[in-house]
């Protein structure tokens, strides 16, 4: 399976001195095995993608070079919204993530799979900060939070939510 990202992740950068969001940019081809019989890209493929975006941005780019860092999360809730239906084409589809709410315990991440200025599906993810040596919700690490931090728009930011 080829995975490639659009854009690098710089080092960190403090949250009070970030003025724009910078997504989570990650590009993958449609494949004749996500087709459904329609020719379109079935819905539970279209989650696929969403979430081989997410392993990207946590597991992948996350960190420093060399030093991952891993953002260890289970899934609470998607909320998907499908507007178009994504057929198969040479150029790849182009998954967008952002952070839109960072709580103690738990982020919401705004993924978007387009082909150009075409949405074709947005996606509302909860992940929750998951101990499974505990097996119970954690604490976000300051580590995890400065990976968030880089591609949280500016209101998450500024409006950090207290409580879990």
């Amino acid at each position: 399976m080829s995975h490639a990202t659009l854009a690098a992740v710089p080092a960190p950068v403090p949250a009070q001195q970030q003025h724009h969001h910078r997504p989570h940019l990650y590009s993958r081809p449609v494949r004749m095995s996500d087709l459904d019989p329609m020719n379109h890209v079935n819905n539970v493929r279209l989650l696929e993608m969403i979430q081989d975006a997410h392993v990207d941005f946590f597991y992948l780019q996350g960190g420093h070079p060399g030093q991952p860092v891993r953002v260890r999360v289970i899934y609470a809730r998607h909320e998907l919204d499908y507007t178009e239906a994504l057929d198969l084409r040479p150029e790849p589809a182009v998954i967008s993530t952002t952070v839109s709410t960072i709580r103690r315990t738990s982020f919401r991440l705004t993924s978007r799979i387009t082909r150009g200025e075409q949405v074709f599906c947005t996606c509302v993810s909860t992940c929750v900060a998951y101990d499974p040596t505990a097996r119970r919700t954690r604490r976000l690490e300051d580590e995890e939070l400065a990976v968030l931090a880089r591609h949280a728009d500016c209101e998450c930011l500024t409006n950090r939510h207290p409580a879990s």
